[in-house]
């Protein structure tokens, strides 16, 4: 049931710069809805009511709740690269896969 209401609830992050995600979908910089469905192990962007990108994730609780939202990327691309997503008040990390 948690799951099933975490998914239903997308979340507003701003990204600042262009990016890709592991699926190789590009993300221009901006402000996305981002809805987590646990249950399918998928992430979905969307902008302006359209899904615009989505891509596989595993989920990881942790112990404590993430104090803010945040984004991590691996700069070791020509394009960073979306890696984890963190969600202020949650105790969880959205990590991005292919």
């Amino acid at each position: 049931v948690t799951s099933v209401a975490l998914a239903q609830k997308a979340k507003t992050l701003n990204i600042y710069s262009d990016s890709v995600l592991p699926s190789g979908q590009e993300l221009k910089a901006g402000k996305y809805q981002v809805a987590v469905d646990e249950t399918s192990k998928q992430v979905s962007f969307t902008q302006n009511k359209k899904v615009v990108a989505t891509t596989g994730c595993t989920v990881v609780e942790k112990p404590v709740k993430n104090p803010c939202d945040s984004i991590r990327f691996d700069g070791n691309k020509t394009k960073p690269q979306l890696e984890e997503l963190r969600f202020g008040g949650e105790h969880r990390s959205i990590l991005l896969i292919h």
